[in-house]
């Protein structure tokens, strides 16, 4: 093989190598995106919906005249579960540092080698 068709290979071996880490690197860049789309989501569902329920079982439970002993204890439990998962789940995914997915270059930072030197 010559140099010249060694180092054309080499020249286009390197060029699809950079094209593939580039892929790479936007495809963890879009999902990334997509990650903090989900968690600003959920941290605006976390602010209304949490107010709401405990509004709607807090008025149930300081008028227990008009609602049934039943619907009473549903509202208590409905407040003290959707209190606990709504928590859970917003640390598990907005609050939890190791959550938060890093981007780093995906290319390696050794030079590549492999052209020949006509020298």
């Amino acid at each position: 093989m010559t140099d010249i068709t060694a180092n054309t290979i080499a020249l286009e071996s390197a060029i699809e190598r950079l094209r593939q880490e580039r892929e790479t690197f936007n495809h963890q860049l879009a999902q990334s995106d997509r990650w903090f789309i989900l968690r600003l989501i959920m941290g605006y569902v976390a602010v209304i919906l949490l107010p709401t329920v405990a509004a709607i079982c807090g008025y149930m439970i300081l008028n227990p005249t008009e609602y049934s002993s039943t619907s009473i204890t549903a509202a208590s439990g409905a407040l003290f579960v959707d209190v606990l998962g709504l928590l859970g789940a917003v640390w598990k995914v907005v609050l939890n540092p190791e959550s938060v997915s890093k981007i780093s270059p995906v290319s390696s930072s050794k030079p590549i080698d492999k052209f020949v030197d006509n020298n």
